[in-house]
């Protein structure tokens, strides 16, 4: 039921030559009308019957149980479609981890190979030096 608010009224509102205790009387009883009205208009809710108490709340559990079911069987698929990610990024990952350890031995190899090559032109070039000095 929805409940109007009531208007105040300010001091020069109130009718000429009345008293304020009357009319407020008189606008109570006013506003009160409807809501006396209304309520035979209203249908009474008797005590339903226990069986049918049961089977109602038996419904609302069993509502219940199936949405909380199905929000469980949706988290699992979720959470199992995340592991098969992480399974796949790790072995990506692994993948990438062993091509940079290979990529940096070689690296180092060169490296020596490098170093070597440089100290037997230095050598030569020393004793070419050596001779001609």
């Amino acid at each position: 039921m929805i409940d109007i608010p009531t208007r105040r009224r300010g001091p020069d509102s109130l009718p000429q030559g009345g008293d304020s205790a009357e009319a407020e009387a008189g606008e109570g009883s006013v506003q009160e009308f409807p809501r006396r009205d209304g309520a035979i208009y209203r249908r009474k809710v008797s005590d339903p019957a226990p069986d049918s108490v049961v089977a109602h709340a038996s419904s609302i559990m069993q509502r219940v149980a199936v949405t909380s079911v199905a929000e469980i069987e949706s988290l699992i698929g979720e959470l199992e479609r995340l592991r098969d990610f992480i399974r796949q990024e790790g072995a990506r990952l692994q993948r990438e981890i062993e091509g940079y350890a290979r990529l940096s031995e070689e690296a180092t190899k060169s490296t020596r190979i490098i170093a070597e090559s440089v100290v037997q032109w230095k050598s030569a070039l020393e004793h070419i030096a050596n001779r001609r000095g």
